[in-house]
């Protein structure tokens, strides 16, 4: 699973974000977004706000991680 936190430069509340994973030692990317073009967090996330924390699934296995995290959702 691999973990994307869109971020702004100077953001203290994206820091904050940062310090809490790295404390956790969470492995993550830090993505920087554009100030002025929040469209694709928005579209992640329905918020124009930062931090955004995504985790991506179904990069090794496509399809398997996918079917393996619904049936971890529906039994939950």
């Amino acid at each position: 699973m691999r973990r994307l936190l869109f971020r702004l430069k100077d953001c203290p509340y994206c820091k904050n974000a940062e310090d809490a994973l790295d404390q956790a030692k969470i492995n993550y990317q830090k993505i920087e977004i554009n100030h002025n073009d929040r469209s694709l967090i928005e579209l992640l996330s329905g918020q124009r706000t930062v931090p955004i924390l995504v985790e991506v699934i179904g990069s090794e296995s496509q399809d398997d991680d996918i079917i393996a995290y619904v049936k971890n959702l529906k039994s939950s």
